[in-house]
């Protein structure tokens, strides 16, 4: 039973961070920062927490993050998303460096 809710928290979770990343983005917000929103996001999304208490998570680039790192990057593209909405691209901006610094190259 749990292992079901953990994989319907991690399908939910896939979903809502791919809906920040949507067109909604586009309706407010410059093409060039949608765009960075969106790779960030796409990005982020691909970063599972799997299991409750997991420390270490993988991009699918192999890159290393600790689950609060990502839980944070998810929570400042979702912040990012709603500057978007109101019109705000230079909080919007900001967030998305806050996730830049945080977010390492890809690992090669």
């Amino acid at each position: 039973m749990m292992k079901n809710r953990i994989g319907l928290l991690t399908a939910m979770s896939t979903l809502v961070v791919a809906g920040w990343c949507s067109a909604s983005m586009a309706a407010d917000c410059a093409a060039p920062l949608v765009r960075s929103l969106q790779d960030a996001g796409r990005r982020i999304e691909s970063m599972q927490v799997t299991k409750p208490g997991q420390v270490r998570v993988f991009a699918a680039d192999g890159s290393e993050y600790t689950a609060g790192a990502v839980r944070r990057m998810r929570a400042e593209v979702q912040l990012a998303d709603q500057a978007c909405r109101r019109g705000d691209s230079r909080v919007a901006s900001g967030y998305l460096d806050a996730i830049s610094a945080t977010i390492r190259p890809a690992a090669r």
